[in-house]
């Protein structure tokens, strides 16, 4: 048992790698497949996450990144309406915008101010606003909202270099990654939106 949870660590950060990028790949083309891989992307990551010592990033895999997923995979198939083939891409009310934001200010600097109290976390103020940034951004795209790209976009340049510092350089170059297909998928759910929804300055 001991040798195969040595093995494990010396594949468990490229395996999530891989699956990340497969995942993001998935949203961007509004396919279903991106919940269940999104689900073993977590399972993947809470080894790579414990060994770094990136707690409140771990707490956001278990209790944030799975349970959205698994949503996020009901709500695309249930969530559409009578007649349509799969669930729209929409734009998020500007209230739900105004009020993730401020949980994100608020939610960092309480548990940013636990972590770095009461345990040996690493980066705890960047640690817990990636946590709380995140919890938002997968909101949104559970609920096929295209502000989600957005929040994701600068929650990955931030990311990259929480990961850096922490000496994963592959989840650091994944986040480069990311800060790409942020782009790409706002450009892409953006073109599949009706005129009357589509941002302005996205013909």
């Amino acid at each position: 048992m001991e040798r195969l949870l040595e093995l494990w660590l010396t594949v468990d950060e490229p395996t999530g790698t891989v699956l990340g990028v497969i995942v993001v790949a998935c949203l961007i083309r509004q396919s279903l497949w991106a919940w269940p891989l999104g689900v073993a992307y977590v399972l993947v990551s809470v080894t790579v996450l414990l060994d770094a010592r990136l707690y409140a990033n771990l707490a956001l895999h278990l209790l944030g990144f799975l349970p959205l997923n698994l949503y996020g995979w009901y709500h695309w198939v249930f969530g559409r309406a009578p007649g349509e083939e799969e669930l729209p891409v929409t734009r998020a009310p500007r209230r739900t915008i105004v009020v993730l934001a401020a949980l994100c200010l608020v939610g960092t600097a309480a548990l940013g101010t636990a972590f770095a109290t009461y345990t040996d976390a690493a980066l705890p103020y960047w640690d817990n606003a990636l946590f709380v940034a995140s919890l938002a951004a997968m909101w949104l795209t559970a609920r096929k909202q295209i502000e989600n790209w957005a929040f994701w976009f600068v929650i990955n340049i931030v990311s990259v270099g929480v990961y850096w510092v922490q000496a994963l350089p592959l989840y650091a170059g994944l986040y480069l990654v990311y800060i790409a297909m942020a782009v790409a998928g706002w450009r892409s759910w953006s073109r599949s939106m009706t005129p009357r929804e589509s941002p302005a300055g996205d013909a």
